[in-house]
């Protein structure tokens, strides 16, 4: 408890937050220390890095995600499990770069996103699920652990996603310019801050697929990870049916996706429509990326007119994929499409800083969803706190 208080009364914070997104290969790690002696935080990225998964861990992840018929046992041990790798890998960063923390932010690895409320037990609810409990992180890291940030807004009624517009408030909210922050990640969300803005005013959601659909397609048809710079969709057609089987998919969810709506399910159906076409196989892919462009610009269409609009900027892996850069570009114009960069900021860590500034909330008491974007009743202050064993704290493990 001294150690909570601690914290609480902490007028600097150096927290290391951790993020494994929808593809599932590895963790994120960002160091920021966060300034809270005034009512707004300022925010400092220290330093950061991405650590792949080992094999064992990404197969078993991989397997995990999406399947509805898992056994409850096996669920349960993974999520502790999964919590101690997050812990080792943590430690390895933390000891390599012979840094110190006050406190480790933890989004997870979603396994599970499911936001359209259904009756259970008598009730109307949504649900989320993120991998990797924070007690067993904390053991493994002698550290205090924020984590599991999604179920306070899902208890409110929220969605649960995205959490990342009031973190982009935060860092990119400015008095004079409008600015458009689009993440492509598994999935692609936006958030929109209009010049003078509050938190209030930021809009947000999910657009559709992001990497998720593509990053499938090249795996399947070529044994690729990915579709690097967007070359192998250069080089086919657009086919207009396939676009519409994406639409209908993303149609199928609430304010924000999961990477269940466009798996191996949906990617059979494409497959299919293209040989009835007796199209190639890049034309999945181009049609997936155009299909991706295309529902951007469907979610920021509404914000585009305003005219102290700066640039959209991206952020995530897909902000690399030129192709679908210039695909954004082209519906967007004449609005400028810009990378992350621009304004200063590590395109591939922007998610990790966003979970470490929200476990800094969490430590302030501070409020952090934004009901307008998730649907939630109210604003919540979002995560678990996990104190590690009492005691000397143990040297971080690097086994």
């Amino acid at each position: 408890m001294n150690r909570l208080s601690s914290l609480a009364a902490a007028k600097t914070l150096t927290i290391l937050g951790i993020n494994s997104g929808t593809s599932a290969d590895g963790v994120d790690l960002a160091v920021i220390r966060m300034d809270i002696k005034g009512k707004t935080p300022k925010v400092t990225v220290v330093d950061g890095a991405m650590a792949p998964f080992p094999r064992p861990v990404k197969a078993e992840v991989e397997k995990l995600i999406g399947d509805t018929e898992i056994e409850l046992p096996r669920l349960m041990r993974s999520h502790v499990t999964f919590g101690r790798h997050l812990g080792r890998m943590a430690s390895r960063f933390l000891t390599q770069r012979k840094m110190t923390v006050d406190l480790i932010a933890s989004h997870g690895q979603t396994i599970g996103h499911y936001p359209g409320h259904e009756k259970t037990l008598g009730l109307q609810v949504g649900a989320t699920m993120q991998l990797g409990d924070g007690n067993a992180l904390s053991v493994e890291t002698a550290l205090p652990v924020v984590s599991d940030f999604r179920m306070a807004d899902i208890a409110s009624g929220g969605e649960g996603a995205p959490l990342t517009p009031f973190v982009n408030q935060l860092l990119f909210g400015s008095k004079t310019k409008s600015r458009i922050v689009i993440n492509i990640g598994g999935i692609a969300n936006f958030s929109y801050h209009p010049a003078g803005g509050s938190a209030d005013d930021v809009r947000g959601g999910d657009c559709g697929p992001g990497n998720t659909l593509s990053d499938l397609a090249m795996r399947l048809l070529y044994h690729k990870p990915y579709d690097r710079d967007g070359r192998m969709a250069r080089t086919g057609s657009i086919r207009k049916e396939m676009i519409a089987l994406i639409e209908k998919a993303n149609t199928r969810r609430g304010r924000s996706a999961g990477r269940e709506q466009f798996d191996v399910e949906l990617f059979a159906h494409l497959v299919f429509a293209n040989r009835r076409r007796r199209g190639i196989n890049a034309d999945i892919v181009a049609s997936i990326m155009e299909a991706t462009a295309k529902l951007i610009h469907r979610s920021l269409k509404p914000y585009l007119s305003d005219k102290r609009l700066e640039a959209v900027y991206l952020t995530g892996g897909g902000r690399k994929n030129r192709y679908l850069s210039e695909r954004l570009q082209e519906y967007l114009a004449p609005c400028r499409v810009l990378s992350i960069e621009t304004l200063g900021f590590d395109g591939d860590l922007l998610e990790a800083v966003s979970f470490a500034v929200l476990g800094g909330c969490f430590v302030m008491g501070m409020p952090s969803t934004l009901p307008r974007v998730t649907g939630a009743q109210g604003a919540m202050v979002s995560g678990k706190l996990s104190l590690p064993p009492s005691g000397k704290p143990a040297k971080p493990s690097c086994r």
